[in-house]
């Protein structure tokens, strides 16, 4: 693992770079594995945690993913017993993915990101704020070029 890796020295930083989204890759198929799931069907049940009830087209703004992929996303969620679609009690024209109760999710979830949660949590006690502001900087730019690189690598099969 590369760490402390020179701010001047690009391939360094592409190093760094590569091995973080790995480890986040591999961390997550981890996580998703003890559900039954992929880790972006993982992450999409995160997303609607996170924001409630949504329509599939905010899952596709929040993950890159396209309306296709957000489709069959949904549908194996469903048939896995992990969400439903329902009419949005706003909009009864709309139909918004719901995420279910599930008691072995939530164990199952507690146990592997717990841990997780504490250790990170004990990590940002060890930088100062501007520091932390900087990092947050960071991760919130990294994200939305992730997500745009997403929606462009989704593209790329498109006539």
């Amino acid at each position: 693992m590369v760490q402390g890796a020179a701010s001047e020295d690009p391939a360094a930083g592409e190093l760094l770079g590569r091995e973080f989204a790995t480890a986040i890759v591999v961390f997550h198929e981890a996580v998703g594995r003890l559900l039954g799931l992929s880790a972006v069907e993982r992450k999409c049940l995160d997303v609607l945690r996170r924001l409630g009830p949504v329509a599939a087209g905010t899952i596709g703004e929040h993950t890159g993913l396209t309306t296709g992929a957000v489709t069959g996303l949904v549908d194996r969620l469903e048939k896995a017993g992990y969400v439903r679609r329902a009419r949005d009690p706003h909009d009864r024209r709309k139909v918004v993915v719901q995420l279910l109760p599930n008691e072995r999710m939530d164990a199952l979830l507690a146990a592997a990101l717990g841990p997780f949660t504490d250790d990170m949590t004990k990590l940002t006690t060890k930088y100062s704020d501007a520091e932390r502001r900087a990092i947050a900087d960071w991760v919130g730019r990294t994200t939305e070029v992730l997500v745009a690189n997403t929606e462009r690598i989704m593209n790329l099969d498109q006539p």
